[in-house]
């Protein structure tokens, strides 16, 4: 009869003794990254992760959880979380949905006219980023808003390039490293025919070229860096991973994208945490280098490509200027835990 009348009984677990009852912690709002940590540290699991659009929570963030806070539950439960994919659309952006509903962001970037390559007189530049020259981009383009990340990485090739290697943060939302520009080629080949066989385009993803990307990172600055000239570098540690805010404090490995301020075209993490591959071939200089936004490629190829554009973590700050270039090239099967990709369409 109490219990008809609503009364509170004693709860049952079905014969589990007290101490095998664990209380569920909030994750709500962490990353689904610590979510699972701050889970598995209180003896639960994660169950079911769903994806969903939210103009509120940011990208990345735990929106909801079941069972609730507080509950008192089994250890080894699983705890189901909604995660958010941010907003579904901003202004001059699009998202594609690679396999496992993970998002790809790609930002609008306008045609137009820049100056490529180190200015007269550019403190700590160098001569592989002479001559400084006039380049028009005829058409509007797509470029990442991040790197290219573990999450999306796994998603397209179910593969971990990364693994056991040395100085790699284990964050899924972290970059991509250890990818050679081969390997790039071969995720985008696997991400155009995922794209085209689930009617979300025609398949047009691709490397940017050098001069795309610089065009992209400066985001119509004319300075040594996209936040400006920053001579004395007291204003990188708000833009950029880089070694006085990552090596000389112990922290070996690029870090969780978008953590740091984007340049002013929306665009996080074109200066620092990793360098860059570009699809062009490598040169030594610009000389004769397209005027046009086009890849330089050789006929037949060059043994190197451009890579290490924006830096990385582990450089001097000077390395992650706009017009930085890695020295030298590399050839097309380096890898290492300083470079990634980011996309381009």
């Amino acid at each position: 009869a109490a219990a008809l009348l609503g009364c509170p009984q004693s709860p049952t677990n079905g014969g589990d003794p007290p101490d095998n009852r664990v209380t569920v912690p909030n994750v709500v709002g962490m990353t689904e990254a610590d979510a699972e940590g701050n889970l598995v540290l209180a003896g639960l699991t994660v169950g079911d992760v769903t994806l969903e659009y939210s103009n509120d929570v940011p990208e990345g963030k735990v929106i909801s959880q079941s069972p609730r806070a507080g509950n008192s539950v089994n250890q080894g439960s699983a705890v189901n979380l909604v995660v958010s994919l941010g907003p579904e659309t901003a202004a001059g952006e699009e998202v594609f949905l690679l396999p496992g509903n993970v998002p790809l962001r790609m930002v609008r970037i306008e045609a137009g006219t820049f100056m490529m390559g180190r200015y007269s007189g550019e403190q700590d530049s160098l001569h592989l980023e002479d001559p400084q020259h006039e380049v028009t981009i005829g058409s509007d383009f797509w470029m990442g808003k991040y790197t290219v990340t573990k999450r999306q990485w796994e998603a397209v090739m179910g593969t971990t390039p990364w693994a056991g290697r040395s100085r790699v943060l284990d964050h899924l939302d972290s970059p991509a490293v250890y990818i050679s520009w081969t390997d790039a080629h071969d995720f985008i080949t696997a991400l155009n025919a995922h794209i085209v066989a689930t009617g979300q385009g025609t398949g047009d993803f691709r490397l940017p070229s050098e001069a795309e990307w610089e065009y992209a990172c400066r985001a119509g600055t004319t300075t040594r860096f996209y936040w400006g000239d920053d001579l004395g570098y007291t204003q990188i540690d708000s833009y950029a991973w880089w070694k006085g805010n990552t090596r000389d404090l112990g922290n070996w490995f690029a870090h969780v994208v978008g953590a740091k301020l984007p340049n002013a075209w929306g665009l996080y993490d074109m200066s620092g945490n990793v360098g860059e591959w570009c699809e062009d071939d490598w040169h030594s200089s610009y000389e004769n280098a397209p005027a046009d936004g086009s890849a330089g490629i050789d006929s037949p190829r060059a043994l190197s490509r451009v890579y290490g554009r924006g830096g990385s973590w582990s450089v001097e700050g000077y390395h992650n200027r706009s017009a930085f270039r890695g020295r030298g090239g590399e050839v097309p099967a380096y890898t290492h835990n300083t470079v990634g990709f980011r996309l381009a369409r």
